[in-house]
């Protein structure tokens, strides 16, 4: 059991903030797809004070996917994601959290990434305008992505150098981690920015973004622009060279693009200058999780492949051929159950489309 300030703490965003209203429990997808409350924001909220080693309880702090959806239809603005972040690491610093995320975490310490692998380290000192960041997945796991990536800085005659020696810190902190993972890529990041006297880093991972361009101000903030590729490329469609095709597409909005950091029109603006867009059933702000996120897929597949089924089967209803998303880890878990959808990341639909 939590101490009397942890469970007071609770009380008090739970009686004065939260206006018991429900609108939570009925958009949450691990809840649309469980009915269970104690695996609902209202639920994890409740049981948030606690900390003790129940299998029940465990699941309900590690399986919230941290989407937001809750705290954009919330009248009295709680913030369950930071809520259920900061209950994660109560949790992790007592060693009581589910096996495959303290595997996870291990990871980190022993090689420097989630994945555990050996992966390609890039260094530069060269002096450029734009360092480009791609992040583990587009290097370890999803290399389509920032072969893809290249291939279109390099036609637009883009001034830059990839950078990547440390994971960004993204997935410990979302899981319960402590800063000292992402403190070291922000030092890292500081120093090349120095060297090379850059002032934008790019991003294809929305993690990634919203950890360097958010939480590194816990370190003092980086001298620089940090862009995701999105908003990168929709500020700069003069220099793309493509060719627009008949083709429908639809366009799947990652939560912590979409929802945490606000970038919904900067992908449609892409994608509009080479298809036809088709909006799926929950888009933009009210955009349904794939069921990847806040570490789920890592401990508790079996909510990820329920909830990612609701959004393969709401992506589908739009008739669309390709289902095109701007986040690497969305792109991994949707194709791994996509049932016949063609998926697609952004950078590669967009990469495909350009003019030789």
């Amino acid at each position: 059991m939590s101490g009397s300030e942890e469970y007071t703490k609770s009380r008090e965003i739970w009686n004065l903030k939260c206006a018991k209203c429900g609108r939570c429990i009925q958009i949450c997808p691990t809840y649309r797809v469980t009915k269970w409350e104690h695996l609902s924001p209202r639920g994890r909220i409740i049981l948030s004070p606690y900390t003790e080693e129940d299998a029940e309880l465990v699941k309900s702090i590690f399986s919230c996917l941290t989407c937001g959806i809750c705290e954009a239809a919330c009248p009295s603005d709680v913030d369950v994601t930071e809520i259920m972040e900061r209950t994660r690491e109560r949790y992790t610093k007592q060693r009581i959290l589910p096996e495959r995320h303290l595997r996870l975490l291990d990871n980190m310490v022993k090689t420097g990434n989630p994945y555990g692998d050996e992966i390609e380290m890039y260094e530069t000192d060269d002096r450029v305008d734009l360092i480009y960041y791609p992040g583990c997945t587009s290097l370890a796991r999803e290399k389509e992505i920032f072969d893809s990536t290249v291939k279109i800085l390099d036609s637009m005659d883009v001034s830059f150098e990839v950078e990547f020696r440390y994971c960004c810190g993204s997935t410990s902190l979302r899981i319960g981690g402590d800063l000292s993972y992402a403190e070291k890529n922000y030092l890292r990041l500081k120093d090349v920015l120095k060297k090379t006297g850059a002032k934008t880093i790019l991003v294809n991972c929305p993690g990634c973004y919203r950890t360097i361009k958010r939480d590194y101000e816990k370190f003092g903030g980086l001298n620089a622009d940090v862009l995701h590729i999105t908003e990168f490329l929709s500020m700069n469609t003069d220099r793309l060279r493509l060719k627009k095709e008949n083709l429908k597409v639809t366009f799947h909005d990652s939560c912590h693009l979409a929802r945490h950091m606000g970038i919904v029109e900067e992908p449609r603006k892409i994608l509009s200058l080479v298809a036809d867009l088709v909006e799926p059933e929950n888009s933009k702000m009210d955009s349904f999780c794939c069921g990847g996120g806040g570490g789920v897929r890592v401990s508790y597949r079996d909510l990820t492949r329920a909830v990612r089924k609701v959004r393969i089967e709401q992506l589908k209803k739009t008739g669309a051929e390709i289902a095109v998303t701007s986040c690497p880890y969305c792109y991994r878990n949707l194709k791994n159950g996509a049932e016949g959808l063609s998926i697609k990341d952004l950078t590669t639909f967009i990469a495909e489309r350009l003019r030789k």
